[in-house]
């Protein structure tokens, strides 16, 4: 899985010329994408996708969140029953599943990164760019590096997964 790293740049110029030196340096432009909240758009920028402007990956986030804490409630009241009645296999079974949901929320709430473009609101309605670059997890900080020390304007604006596949 990807990582996505967000800059904040203050206008296209700059956003092109960082993502020249990008590509110059070997990533993909299929890696890079922009996004702009303006009726005015620079065919030269790389345009993110459809889902990434509507922000799928929070939608999806959202979808197996709730999925989980469902799955969660549903086999404690299972496991409870269970329990009452004294099917103690299906009590155990339950009991599993509750662990186990347990642990994927807890992994999911932990060591997933999440950014969602509602941080950048702000920003984008007043003109600035929004810089979506796809790296794998051992190249994050050298991409980092090589943009917040080349061009101090960028702002960094954290990290998230991605499913370059999907188009998130």
């Amino acid at each position: 899985m990807l990582r996505r790293l967000y800059f904040l740049l203050p206008d296209e110029h700059l956003t092109k010329h960082i993502i020249d030196e990008l590509i110059d340096s070997g990533m993909k432009i299929k890696q890079i994408h922009a996004l702009k909240r303006t009726t005015i758009i620079d065919t030269e920028l790389p345009d993110a996708t459809p889902w990434q402007k509507l922000d799928m990956a929070q939608k999806l986030e959202n979808v197996i969140w709730n999925s989980n804490l469902v799955m969660f409630a549903l086999a404690l009241l299972v496991l409870l029953i269970a329990l009452l009645i004294q099917m103690y296999t299906l009590a155990f079974a339950s009991f599993l599943v509750v662990v186990g949901t347990f642990v994927l929320g807890d992994l999911f709430a932990t060591f997933m990164p999440r950014v969602h473009l509602r941080e950048f609101e702000d920003a984008l309605s007043h003109g600035e760019v929004l810089l979506m670059i796809d790296v794998p997890s051992q190249q994050i900080a050298e991409i980092e590096s090589r943009v917040l020390h080349h061009h101090p304007a960028a702002i960094p604006g954290g990290t998230s997964w991605t499913i370059q596949l999907m188009g998130l």
